[in-house]
């Protein structure tokens, strides 16, 4: 009898501290993140390029205007590996879904009408004064 007293109370107390714990509000995002991939960090990414003057990306380009691509399509949402400036395949999907909802030839390039489109598909800052 004992022996089936202590299971009841440590069942009844495994159920109260599981509800209880699934109360609590837990995070499992990272504390401090590395980027900052906000409406002001984006547009700040696409200020330094022009539609003509943007350079022309395809598979194997590498560098700082491919990260900026990355960013870009990140924070719209077409794109989620990481921001390493590679233009491997998993850019060129997300380019080719990115040039699909602007009803832009699918190419996985970017050259200047994929520019156009990804620097006037994130909206001015405004100011807040």
């Amino acid at each position: 009898m004992n022996n089936l007293f202590t299971r009841s109370k440590i069942l009844t107390l495994s159920l109260v501290s599981a509800f209880f714990l699934g109360m609590l509000p837990f995070n499992f995002a990272p504390a401090a993140r590395a980027q900052t991939n906000n409406n002001l960090a984006v547009r700040g990414r696409l200020s330094q390029y022009s539609t003509w003057t943007a350079p022309y990306l395809t598979r194997s380009s590498r560098g700082k205007a491919v990260r900026d691509v990355q960013a870009v399509l990140k924070w719209l949402g077409f794109y989620n590996g990481a921001i390493d400036g590679i233009y491997g395949p998993k850019t060129a999907r997300a380019v080719i879904a990115f040039q699909d909802s602007q009803r832009l030839v699918s190419d996985g390039r970017v050259g200047p009408l994929t520019w156009q489109a990804l620097i006037s598909s994130v909206p001015p800052v405004r100011n807040r004064f």
